[in-house]
């Protein structure tokens, strides 16, 4: 038998349980986190085999990785690398066929990835300059109310055996932001275009500055060296002086030559241009000063033919020389 004191408190019980129920029933249910998928990104490079000034080229072999929660989503597959030169001969590889489950949860995936790239190189300082290799990347199929990407902790490595034969490679950076097109491409849904997820893989290269001062400088500083006889050969031998003045600018045209068929066509001139044109007017100035002297020569004689050769060859010399420094150190602080 019930007690009667438990026959009392049970309608009580069941009146503060109801009262309970329908306050719980009431509350709101928990909303899930609102705001876009953070997909964790992150890149190391193995190798850059050859950079193409002509072509504003270079192919680059790395790895980049994926870290994200949410399994409706497969960053790896929607990506697109977007200044590639030739799509057919990008190599895109996963490191497994189905991304991997981490012990915090997370999905994990790496791809393997090799191709050409594509960037136009600035070349004012060349071959003082210095150039920055870009790989961008991005999801094209979510939006960033969607996706997003996040540098990873440390977010690139390069090999540390990589070298790029003629380069200093310099301190790789990663940057994620977002992209705006403008232009919803036709597609009626987006009236207002959207921005996606863009990632940008940065290497920093230099070319050293003592080898390629050798050897691109040194012949041009000898062919005016070499030119500079002009105002130390008695004035009276016309023919030996003008020889040598023709013989140094031809010499001077065919470096240029060979210098540019490894460059693109520019429409702006580069620093060892301007280095040419140096030596044009200082060879054609001391033609000139030829021709002058030999004038003098036969109308005041010798000694003032000779007087205007030396201060020719100080005064157009000395400013051939200034130039050349001034233009050196204006390349190296540009880049």
């Amino acid at each position: 038998m019930t007690h009667p004191a438990v026959r009392l408190l049970l309608p009580v019980a069941l009146g503060v349980s109801l009262c309970l129920g329908s306050a719980r029933a009431q509350e709101p249910a928990p909303q899930p986190a609102t705001g876009p998928e953070q997909v964790t990104v992150g890149v190391y490079v193995s190798d850059v085999m050859r950079v193409d000034l002509k072509a504003h080229s270079y192919e680059v072999n790395f790895y980049v990785w994926f870290r994200w929660r949410n399994r409706e989503l497969s960053p790896h597959q929607t990506i697109e690398f977007v200044n590639t030169t030739d799509l057919w001969g990008l190599s895109v590889t996963p490191d497994t066929e189905e991304p991997i489950e981490l012990p915090s949860g997370e999905l994990y995936q790496v791809l393997r990835v090799q191709g050409l790239f594509s960037r136009k190189l600035p070349l004012y300082s060349y071959p003082f300059d210095r150039q920055t290799l870009v790989v961008d990347f991005e999801d094209t199929v979510n939006l960033t109310d969607v996706l997003v990407h996040v540098p990873d902790a440390v977010p690139v490595k390069l090999d540390p055996e990589l070298t790029l034969p003629g380069y200093e490679i310099g301190e790789p950076a990663l940057t994620v932001g977002p992209h705006r097109y403008p232009t919803s491409f036709g597609d009626t849904r987006f009236p207002t275009p959207g921005s996606f997820s863009r990632v940008r893989l940065e290497i920093p290269i230099t070319r050293p500055f003592a080898a390629y001062a050798l050897k691109l400088l040194l012949p041009v500083l000898c062919v005016v060296l070499t030119a500079s006889l002009m105002f130390l050969l008695p004035p009276g031998r016309v023919d030996a002086l003008v020889g040598i003045g023709i013989t140094a600018l031809l010499t001077v045209v065919a470096l240029q030559i060979t210098t540019n068929e490894e460059l693109p066509d520019v429409a702006y001139l580069i620093f060892m241009d301007k280095v040419y044109i140096g030596a044009y007017v200082y060879i054609i100035a001391g033609l000139g000063q030829v021709v002058r002297a030999t004038q003098l020569m036969e109308k005041d004689g010798k000694e003032q033919a000779l007087r205007l050769q030396r201060r020719g060859l100080i005064a157009l010399t000395g400013l051939f020389l200034a130039a050349v420094l001034a233009l050196t150190v204006q390349a190296m602080i540009a880049g």
